[in-house]
């Protein structure tokens, strides 16, 4: 991701294994063991001598092939056409492994996207524990977005009535909506002393623009795996270390076992090939 900056020597939640190093150009990463892990039940190695194995995945048949392509149309299947056969196989195995590898990216994503979140709140509780409702706030938000909390709070008010409060309105908002508290019009307001305060992982001279550009490219990735597109060819594992990056800013220690826990270079290293 452009615009970010690394703290020398010291890389917090690196992701532990790579792809293979054709697939992503200019990362030159080894390619790692590929366990099995939480794989497709369809993609998961048989017993069956006579199924011909692919790396790890049981090729799907042709009344598979013929379901798929009738409830997910022949245009979005042909966008792994080429890919697939590229790699000696059918169009169908590459968007399922496709769809493994949306799977995957569920943690690191969930992870990136609530703590971050939360740190930025914990700013904004530290102003006003009303923040919502504070004048100069109101005002530094672009009218969009001032719109959005107003629905959010109507929406959560409804629901909690008098229980209602600012921690009701952290998940109620859109991650676009916290991308908006690092613009630059929040800076003197939100953060006077520099990122650091809420961020304290962040490197020490990591600015809020470079804060700002990390949230929205981990935003924009994570739009696209919920819409279910094409992942596979677009960087996914210099994807993956954007998000525990983004993490490790709040507590390297979660994006140590985000690492640890997450399944992403495992799919990306059982790409369906034909042996």
């Amino acid at each position: 991701m452009t615009g970010a900056v690394e703290e020398p020597g010291k890389k917090l939640g690196t992701a532990p294994v790579g792809p293979p190093p054709d697939f992503v150009h200019g990362r030159g990463q080894e390619p790692a063991e590929a366990p099995q892990g939480n794989l497709s039940a369809s993609h998961v190695i048989g017993n069956n001598p006579t199924v011909g194995i692919i790396q790890g995945f049981i090729p799907t048949d042709l009344t598979v092939q013929t379901m798929l392509t009738g409830c997910l149309s022949d245009p979005r299947l042909q966008r792994y056409a080429a890919a697939a056969k590229g790699d000696g196989v059918a169009r169908e195995d590459t968007y399922l492994w496709n769809c493994d590898l949306a799977e995957a990216f569920h943690l690191p994503l969930h992870m990136a996207e609530v703590s971050c979140r939360n740190t930025i709140h914990s700013a904004l509780m530290f102003k006003n524990m009303k923040w919502y409702q504070d004048d100069i706030f109101q005002k530094l938000l672009d009218p969009a977005r001032r719109a959005d909390l107003q629905r959010a709070i109507d929406d959560e008010n409804s629901q909690h009535g008098a229980n209602f409060d600012a921690h009701h309105l952290v998940s109620a908002l859109t991650f676009g909506f916290w991308e908006h508290m690092t613009t630059k019009r929040f800076e003197r307001w939100l953060f006077p002393r520099g990122i650091q305060k809420n961020f304290k992982h962040a490197p020490w001279q990591a600015k809020l623009e470079d804060l700002r550009i990390r949230i929205e490219g981990v935003r924009r990735w994570r739009n696209r795996v919920v819409h279910h597109n094409a992942l596979f060819d677009k960087h996914p594992t210099a994807k993956y270390q954007d998000a525990l990056d983004l993490i490790s800013w709040t507590s390297s220690d979660l994006a140590q076992w985000v690492s640890t826990r997450c399944k992403v270079n495992q799919v990306i290293n059982n790409r369906p090939r034909k042996s």
